[in-house]
């Protein structure tokens, strides 16, 4: 395995960018050992489900957040 996949693995700063499903704008995931900062988004089980329905890969946050603001409140 080369050195920037396995650091990519660990810091998002060596990550290739990807384009966004939902805007089409390219953007770096932020996974690492530590998490995601998807993670801290606020989605219920059904805007979930929605969102795994229609992508098959990552969102970037402008997306994610998006879609936890059109949730309808609990």
């Amino acid at each position: 395995m080369k050195l920037r996949k396995l650091l990519s693995l660990a810091f998002s700063g060596f990550r290739e960018p990807q384009e966004c499903e939902g805007c089409r704008r390219p953007f770096t995931c932020g996974a690492s050992v530590t998490g995601c900062w998807c993670l801290k988004v606020k989605l219920g089980e059904e805007a979930r489900g929605r969102l795994r329905a229609k992508y098959r890969r990552c969102l970037c946050r402008a997306c994610l957040e998006n879609a936890a603001q059109q949730q309808p409140d609990p």
